[in-house]
């Protein structure tokens, strides 16, 4: 994993990332020790994003919507919630005493932003991509056939066999650390992000045919 922070983890950083007012006080002498500060968190939280190409980490800063949410032990995902009197869209929730241990729980929370933002723009009602959507042609298609290896079953918990936000989550966050182990595991799964979402050449592309969407549409 990367130790310093490329300009894309450090926009991500500044936009995306952010520590609920309690989350360094409330999380114990171990995340402490460990942190000096509830921003050390969020910057440790970027750096394991580090494996994601740097045309994604660059697109998701962009975006309005999918954000990171440091706690001192909520989980969860919210379509919608303030904070510090803002109220950010797409967020998930991460206790920083995940932080600890860099286990594949704590890359797969940070991952589901990214989904949703894929599938919908991360609108409230709207579909991610694991659901089989798309914010693009280039990505339905890549949605349709993420929701079709989900149904096969190949989940590696019985939490990503059931869910299929759960089931992209894990697999992306096994191929950033352990590509070959997912190769063992989910072969097609493996396939299917190393042509997509883990690929420098896939997101450029996506990135210009976005940029030339906006120029057409402001002629």
């Amino acid at each position: 994993m990367p130790t310093e922070l490329s300009p894309g983890l450090r926009l991500l950083l500044q936009q995306k990332i952010h520590v609920a007012a309690d989350a360094y006080a409330r999380s114990g002498r171990d995340v402490q020790a460990r942190f000096p500060s509830g921003w050390s968190g969020a910057i440790e939280t970027a750096r394991l994003l580090g494996n994601l190409p740097e045309d994604a980490i660059h697109w998701w800063a962009e975006q309005p919507h999918g954000h990171l949410l440091l706690t001192a032990g909520d989980d969860s995902y919210a379509d919608a919630l303030a904070v510090d009197e803002v109220e950010l869209r797409g967020v998930a929730r991460l206790p920083m005493a995940w932080l600890l241990d860099e286990s594949a729980r704590t890359l797969a929370a940070i991952l589901h932003p990214l989904d949703h933002l894929l599938g919908c723009g991360g609108r409230a009602d709207g579909r991610w991509l694991s659901d089989g959507s798309g914010i693009s042609p280039r990505w339905q298609q890549v949605g349709v056939q993420i929701a079709a290896l989900f149904a096969l079953g190949y989940g590696a918990t019985e939490v990503s066999r059931g869910d299929p936000h759960a089931y992209l989550a894990e697999g992306l966050a096994l191929a950033l650390e352990d590509q070959r182990q997912l190769n063992a595991q989910d072969p097609k799964l493996e396939r299917l992000l190393s042509a997509s979402l883990l690929s420098n050449g896939f997101w450029h592309n996506f990135r210009a045919e976005s940029d030339q969407k906006m120029a057409t549409d402001e002629d």
